[in-house]
């Protein structure tokens, strides 16, 4: 079953990236985005486009199963436009770099009205492993 969640992780980015050479343009880096001190790596994200807007996820894999953060909560689409994301989405709070390289340490928020909001209660701290997304084809 988990060999089934990372393949369409990955087919979901397949689709991504696809629709991101199309010219639509580029999704601004997480060093745009203010509430975000820590620049994650490019290749850790997934390029995700639906409706002509373009945003990027965070995957992660922990013990209740394997999921995804919204990096930003607002969705940059064709002809600079902006489009928030949908009210209630998981999404990356903080960030900050682990003390082992190649991860990271994330507080889930929600998006509200294109911000990324902590709940009513302090979430912990969710470790994530910084991996490089292959496609692959087939």
């Amino acid at each position: 079953m988990l060999w089934l969640k990372l393949m369409l992780v990955i087919l979901i980015s397949e689709i991504g990236e696809r629709a991101m050479c199309s010219g639509s343009g580029p999704v601004p880096s997480v060093k745009e985005s203010e509430k975000t001190p820590y620049s994650l790596p490019q290749e850790s994200l997934i390029n995700d486009t639906s409706d002509g807007c373009n945003r990027q996820l965070l995957p992660y894999l922990d013990e209740n199963g394997m999921g995804v953060l919204t990096v930003n909560c607002t969705k940059y689409c064709t002809g600079d436009k902006q489009a928030t994301d949908v009210n209630g989405n998981p999404c990356i709070f903080k960030v900050k770099q682990a003390a082992k390289p190649g991860k990271v340490k994330v507080k889930e928020g929600s998006c509200r009205n294109g911000t990324c909001v902590r709940g009513s209660t302090r979430p912990p701290w969710r470790l994530v492993v910084l991996g490089k997304w292959c496609y692959c084809y087939i």
